[in-house]
């Protein structure tokens, strides 16, 4: 009978073992006393018979069997908030940090505002940084939701994608490549090229395509993102190849924006702590992006969810 008994306790303890590192910490963030978390954790484990945390250089770090669990007991503290009369959709009054690499900056800016029209009484925070540097933020603690392009793997980080796209081939209006309904490396051969800097992936990407090809575009500047590379190819100075989201809307009538072949994709990525559960505020705004983004048909056609053909655009 035991077996199929639940605590909320236990999993109270679980949750703030995961938070805080220590059963020490778990027990002031509970207002009850470290034997009393010790005892909850080992019961859950017993009665689960699986190892939830293992001991490294002084702290518990949860095992996988762990972050399953705690990601599933979201419902559960839901559930809970709403009968003791929260919302758990309804932000409550703790700020939500957010950091971003600054070709995302500007999404994550609006989306912001958007929430925050939503949820008046809402606080956040944003700041830009590097993919490392987001990394490093997590981990210690100092942001709550994370936003990248890169493919990044951490012990303590998680990439849940968002939105996936195809690379595309952006050019000023009445460009002569414009002829062409798809690009491909050939193509650009000798073409003056705006060029991601080398230390993106993607740039080592595309160095190896054009090699493959024989194909020497005439790089006329480096630039470190999208946005950068756009604006120069709106001004005439030559082409780029970037991922289009967030840096390109169907409605900009001075750009040509045409397929790239061979296609490889680029997902965008919520980044959050393994080690931390979500906050609902976080959860909140993580729906607000994805229904914000599938709703606005200035994307639709650019990017999409999955990877597919990118439909060629010319302007509205």
């Amino acid at each position: 009978m035991r077996n199929n008994w639940h605590s909320i306790r236990e999993y109270e303890a679980l949750r703030a073992v995961i938070t805080s590192g220590t059963t020490n910490g778990a027990s002031r963030l509970l207002g009850i006393s470290q034997p009393t978390v010790s005892r909850a954790v080992s019961q859950l484990e017993s009665r689960l018979n699986v190892v939830l945390f293992e001991r490294r250089g002084g702290r518990l770090r949860p095992t996988a069997e762990a972050l399953r669990l705690n990601a599933q007991l979201d419902r559960l503290f839901d559930a809970i908030s709403l009968i003791s009369g929260s919302d758990p959709d309804d932000p409550g009054g703790q700020p939500l940090r957010l950091a971003a690499p600054p070709s995302l900056a500007e999404l994550v800016g609006s989306q912001m505002a958007s929430f925050m029209k939503l949820h008046p009484e809402q606080r956040m925070s944003l700041e830009t940084c590097t993919s490392n540097g987001l990394v490093s933020r997590l981990v210690d603690d100092s942001v709550d939701l994370g936003f990248t392009h890169a493919d990044l793997t951490h012990s303590a980080m998680e990439l849940i994608p968002f939105q996936e796209s195809e690379a595309v081939c952006v050019m000023p209006k009445g460009h002569p490549l414009a002829a062409h309904d798809v690009i491909t490396p050939d193509l650009l051969d000798g073409q003056n090229f705006i060029a991601i800097l080398r230390r993106h992936i993607v740039r080592s990407r595309l160095d190896r395509l054009f090699a493959e090809a024989g194909s020497a575009p005439n790089r006329v500047a480096e630039v470190a993102t999208g946005l950068s590379a756009v604006t120069l190819a709106r001004a005439g100075s030559g082409v780029t190849v970037i991922c289009p989201f967030p840096v390109l809307r169907r409605d900009d009538p001075t750009l040509t924006i045409r397929p790239f072949l061979p296609r490889f994709a680029y997902r965008t990525s919520f980044a959050v702590s393994t080690v931390r559960p979500l906050t609902r505020t976080a959860r909140a705004f993580m729906r607000h992006v994805k229904m914000s983004i599938r709703s606005d048909p200035a994307w639709h056609g650019i990017v999409t969810e999955s990877s597919g053909q990118v439909p060629v655009t010319d302007g509205p």
